[in-house]
């Protein structure tokens, strides 16, 4: 494998971890801000309270407040408590701020946008469905569900930093590699340089032996002079050359064994790369599968109905988009537990999936809700595949503590129209879900 098609890999894998791990800072900078807002709501109700209200309003916008916010909040907890057996006007604080419905309610829709964002919505299932269960008046839940969204946002942004920190050690091996590998081709045209000088010194001394050696045959006065000349000479040289391929045979050993390790380095390498490769695949395809149901998630959905209108918008084809959600799902929940919720998701998301078979794209949208894209599909065409995937859902056989329970699910179908972007199309589509569940729910409705 290419050192620079693996660093490509990397590096774009690190360049999209960093863009959500800026996301995450902008979406804990957000929550700082409703903190502090929600803070300044709470003044005036008591004196003690005020005091410690400031103190955590500090604790909030510093950047580094995670550490001495915990005992803050605990003693925020003991004060809202001495006050429950307060009345409504002295909580008031008299001429003070009033606590009105509005804030947890503006809380609850932050918090509902929080957990819908595609990296946090599937962890976040049980916390949507109680954000969805919890009265918009609720003061006294909405701060224990911004706690445990909060933590999750932590846990996600931790989990984030972890795999950067992988990456980065994984390419300071590598890059120690490459840093072997030029290294060595440094070695390799330092010493072909220095062959050369030596051969070229070789050379030179060979010619200045042979020019001694004329002139030792020139000024000789005896055969026995010149024999004994000639065979000093030509000892010299000998001698010469056995030094030279002396020097060239431990230099080409010295290459062969740097050769040989290099070559297991390379390997190495490679295998390394392979690993990442295959790690980053895995990944990627993690990335865009629903866990529960196996089926393609709202990541998935989204690239992939931005390829469609892409397409769609130069080839002017038919393209519908549809929503479905599980009809009275949260009471399943509510009767059966989540354990039968999850079940039934599974359960409904095989059969979509079996449905679909190739012929269009489904996915797990979130929650109990599923998006699909039928690509080529006139509205009367898309509209009976809508309905045969109701029909499939509500033939399914369901149990629970013993007991069959009925499932069924609505949909809402659209086409793509100019100027539509996805987002619009799509909501268009959850409009006309709405309208089937206002219907009587197990149908579908066309818009």
């Amino acid at each position: 494998m290419e050192p620079d098609h693996f660093e490509r890999k990397y590096h774009l894998a690190l360049e999209r971890m960093e863009r959500e791990e800026a996301s995450f800072r902008q979406l804990e900078e957000q929550l700082r801000r409703v903190a502090s807002r929600l803070l300044l709501l709470a003044r005036g109700r008591d004196d003690a309270l005020d005091g410690l209200l400031e103190r955590v309003t500090d604790a909030v916008r510093r950047s580094s407040a995670g550490a001495g916010l915990a005992p803050l909040v605990d003693e925020l907890g003991d004060a809202v408590a001495r006050l429950d057996g307060l009345p409504r006007q002295a909580l008031a604080g008299g001429a003070g701020t009033q606590i009105g419905p509005s804030w947890p309610e503006a809380l609850r829709e932050t918090l509902l946008r929080v957990v819908l964002i595609p990296s946090l919505a599937e962890e976040a299932v049980d916390i949507r469905a109680q954000l969805a269960a919890t009265p918009a008046d609720d003061e006294a839940a909405m701060p224990v569900l911004a706690e445990a969204v909060a933590n999750l946002v932590n846990r996600q942004r931790d989990s984030l930093r972890a795999d950067i920190d992988n990456l980065q050690a994984l390419l300071e091996q590598v890059s120690g590699r490459l840093e072997e590998m030029t290294h060595f081709l440094e070695m390799g045209m330092q010493e072909q340089s220095l062959e050369l000088a030596e051969g070229e010194a070789l050379d030179t001394t060979v010619r200045d032996e042979m020019a001694l050696l004329n002139q030792t045959a020139r000024d000789a006065t005896s055969l026995a002079e010149l024999q004994e000349q000639v065979s000093s000479r030509l000892t010299l040289i000998d001698q010469h050359f056995r030094e030279y391929r002396e020097r060239q045979d431990a230099r080409a050993e010295e290459f062969r064994a740097r050769s040989a390790s290099m070559q297991g380095r390379l390997v190495e390498l490679e295998t390394q790369a392979l690993r990442l490769q295959e790690s980053l695949a895995r990944e990627h395809e993690l990335a865009l599968t629903d866990p529960l149901t196996a089926m393609p998630n709202r990541l998935a959905y989204e690239r992939h109905v931005d390829e469609v209108h892409r397409r769609w918008q130069g080839e002017r084809q038919h393209v519908c988009v549809a929503a479905f959600d599980i009809d009275h799902f949260k009471a399943i929940n509510d009767s059966y537990g989540h354990a039968a919720g999850d079940a039934v998701l599974r359960i409904v998301g095989k059969a979509l999936s079996a449905h679909a078979a190739g012929r269009y794209f489904i996915a797990r949208y979130g929650g109990e809700e599923f998006a699909a894209v039928f690509d080529g599909l006139e509205r009367s065409e898309a509209l009976l595949v809508a309905e045969d995937l109701c029909r499939a859902v509500a033939g399914l056989g369901f149990h629970a503590s013993k007991r069959p329970i009925t499932v069924t699910m609505s949909g809402g179908i659209t086409c793509f129209q100019m100027p539509d972007t996805p987002a619009a199309a799509f909501e268009r589509a959850d409009r006309a879900l709405y309208e089937a569940k206002r219907a009587g729910r197990n149908r579908c409705v066309m818009v």
